[in-house]
């Protein structure tokens, strides 16, 4: 039965726990801010509820095989915490964030070659500690490497797994899709922005932004990228949240480093001015 830590569940992090309570062969314990009794992920496939350990003290959790830690990035140094007190020398850490910079981020308090990034599609909100809706199935994506192995910690069910071996073009894709969210907290309104003239014209502009910085930082980013996004996301369920417009609606930090400063940072390091971008940044 593999130990799992799962450190700072949140709506992108906590949809998957919530599927790996659902396998009755995991051990897991829960690290948290916030204490909680009943973990519910309100799922397209039911209502999944369970009563994880949830522990405020590392010390109090015991050595795990598998850490997943899912902060948000301003709350990287807190969950690094965690790591080394339940670390132990086949212990696999699994990094699910937002960004392209999970090795930067993470390895001050890792080695890399312990690190498995993780790229999460799932479309889900967290209203609160332990409450959280997903509105779809959940994919994964990861590298095609050894530690792929966790893609057996999860039920089949509602839960996808994808390996590549292209992992920085994936991350890439995926802060394509999320650059425009920006727009969505400025204006306080819910994704489906592709619906309104303007902001949608800006929406786009910040998208191409993201994928010529894609191509600078050498990730093999398709040309059809743009118009897969501009059809998902104007078909988008009316009144949907991304995750940095749920942060604002909840009164909760808000990730622009990870999703729109990246962005300005790299732009400045291949000299190019990435201006809506940065416009939006400096909000």
């Amino acid at each position: 039965m593999p130990k799992i830590a799962l450190i700072r569940p949140r709506a992108i992090g906590g949809t998957p726990e919530g599927w790996l309570e659902m396998k009755a062969d995991n051990d897991l314990v829960f690290s948290s801010w916030n204490s909680f009794k009943v973990l519910v992920v309100d799922s397209p496939f039911g209502s999944l509820a369970s009563s994880p350990r949830v522990r405020r003290d590392p010390l109090l959790a015991g050595p795990a095989d598998w850490i997943l830690i899912s902060p948000k990035t301003y709350r990287i140094d807190d969950a690094a915490d965690w790591i080394l007190p339940i670390i132990h020398a086949n212990t696999h850490i699994a990094f699910i964030q937002n960004g392209v910079e999970h090795l930067a981020n993470l390895r001050p308090y890792v080695l890399a070659d312990r690190i498995l990034q993780v790229i999460t599609d799932c479309l889900a909100e967290r209203s609160e500690p332990g409450k959280i809706l997903q509105r779809e199935s959940v994919l994964m994506t990861i590298p095609n490497t050894s530690s792929s192995t966790i893609a057996s910690l999860f039920p089949a069910e509602g839960f996808q797994i994808r390996l590549t071996d292209e992992w920085s073009a994936a991350a890439w894709r995926k802060l394509c899709i999320n650059s425009g969210g920006a727009v969505s907290v400025l204006l306080n309104q819910a994704a489906n922005l592709f619906r309104e003239g303007d902001a949608a014209d800006i929406i786009k502009n910040l998208i191409r932004e993201c994928i010529a910085l894609a191509r600078l930082e050498g990730a093999q980013v398709e040309d059809s990228i743009f118009e897969k996004i501009v059809i998902g996301q104007s078909s988008a369920t009316e009144g949907v949240m991304n995750s940095i417009h749920a942060d604002l609606f909840y009164k909760r930090p808000i990730e622009w480093d990870a999703r729109n400063g990246v962005i300005v940072r790299l732009g400045k390091k291949h000299g190019v001015a990435t201006l809506l971008m940065r416009w939006q940044y400096f909000f």
